[in-house]
């Protein structure tokens, strides 16, 4: 954007030639430019960034990013993902100066961002572009704003341990290890405080902090087994299956409740909002955000041949009709699930590898059922064929270069997971020195 000193002295000169006097942009009403800012915004945090850097006066007219990126969730970095680098090169690796790039599943742009953390932290998971960091050497979770270096602290992962029943069956490193893989809801109070709910589904159970805790709350309550969970909107839902009555429970889960006596807040027990029948869907991949949406994604037959997309607020609302189109998406499945648009009025050439409509997951191809390898599910939902989606076993080994933006997207996945693998050492070292 033009500086407004620079952008006076242009509509100046063009006004003169024309005989006409062009608007002077820097003179808008503050009111005027902080309700652009927010349309701004509601678009993307970087564009609303550079929005504010035109003029001294468009700045002072509108609020600053930095002190309200995790509170205030209109400048969650909803619609950025943590790029891999490849090459062994993880975030935090010493390779990398403290910098990671970060993909914009919109508009295929590219960013760097200095993320000193990461030199003692790993990445448990993403939620809303915010990330969810565990410190190495006394398990602290931290909820992180890449963008505007906002943290919010939250107390020590070991604290959960003493609160998880002693299993017979489970090695003290398997008991500690189910706290590792998590899927994260966060909610801000307009008190300003932040409220992490953690579903532990290993262990069938939710815990809950706040800013200011001294520890986590483990759930009276376990929702067993407790399949898919998925992060929406500040709430949780998750999956029953009950076999013996061959139906499927969808289950919400909403933030702790304050108490009275504003002792501890309590975790309300989960809800179900819908049950559908069971032989509709022969395997759930997985829940994927689209848009402001909610998708399901899973095969419709037992030979895993085709998928079927559904609507969750269709779901809940009792209609299984499947979806034929998701216009200009791609939804990427896989443990964890991204929707990149791949509209062609983009502008981006970074997206060119991507088709619009389909869907992307490992899958065994016809004609080679013991090679499996990334599917592409497309054309048109109700009717589509699948197609390889990349060269060779991506989901057995490393895929052979050169690397497209697809092989980074799901590997993106894959690096999360492999974090949680390695932060489990350090967590299991920095028990033995809090206990």
């Amino acid at each position: 954007m033009i500086p407004c000193s620079k952008l006076r002295r242009l509509t100046r000169s063009a006004g003169a030639g024309a005989g006409e006097v062009s608007p002077d942009w820097a003179s808008l009403g503050r009111d005027l430019v902080e309700l652009i800012g927010w349309r701004v915004l509601a678009g993307d945090l970087q564009d609303y960034v550079r929005f504010r850097a035109v003029c001294a006066h468009w700045s002072t007219s509108t609020a600053a990013p930095r002190g309200r990126g995790v509170l205030d969730p209109r400048f969650h970095p909803r619609r950025w993902m943590m790029l891999p680098e490849g090459h062994g090169l993880y975030p935090g690796h010493p390779d990398l100066g403290g910098f990671v790039r970060f993909f914009n599943l919109s508009t295929g742009a590219f960013v760097r961002a200095h993320l000193p953390l990461l030199d003692d932290h790993v990445v448990l998971d993403s939620v809303d572009g915010l990330l969810l960091l565990h410190r190495d050497h006394d398990t602290a979770i931290r909820v992180l704003h890449p963008f505007t270096g906002d943290v919010a602290e939250l107390p020590p992962l070991a604290s959960l341990l003493p609160q998880i029943e002693p299993d017979n069956f489970y090695s003290e490193l398997n008991k500690r290890s189910k706290l590792m893989r998590v899927c994260t809801s966060i909610t801000a109070s307009s008190t300003g405080a932040i409220t992490v709910m953690l579903v532990l589904d290993l262990l069938h159970r939710v815990a809950h902090a706040t800013t200011g805790d001294q520890r986590w709350t483990l759930s009276a309550w376990n929702l067993k087994p407790l399949i898919k969970p998925v992060s929406f909107q500040g709430k949780l839902y998750a999956f029953q299956p009950i076999l013996r009555m061959r139906k499927v429970y969808i289950y919400k889960i909403n933030p702790p409740c304050p108490n009275a006596n504003e002792g501890p807040s309590h975790l309300p027990l989960p809800e179900k909002i819908a049950e559908c029948p069971l032989g509709k869907f022969i395997y759930m991949l997985n829940y994927v955000e689209c848009g402001s949406e909610l998708l399901l994604v899973a095969y419709s037959d037992a030979s895993h041949s085709r998928l079927v997309v559904c609507r969750f607020a269709d779901l809940v609302g009792g209609k299984n009709e499947p979806v034929t189109s998701i216009g200009d998406n791609a939804l990427f499945i896989d443990e964890r699930c991204l929707c990149v648009s791949v509209s062609p009025n983009k502008g981006s050439n970074s997206l060119s590898s991507i088709s619009p409509n389909s869907i992307i997951c490992c899958h065994s191809l016809p004609g080679n059922p013991g090679f499996v390898g990334l599917g592409r599910f497309g054309q048109d939902l109700g009717t589509g064929i699948w197609t390889p989606a990349s060269d060779g076993d991506i989901c057995q080994r490393p895929p052979p270069s050169p690397h497209t933006l697809i092989h980074h997207i799901l590997l993106q996945s894959q690096i999360l997971v492999s974090q949680e693998i390695n932060s489990l050492s350090a967590f299991l070292f920095s028990f033995h020195r809090l206990f």
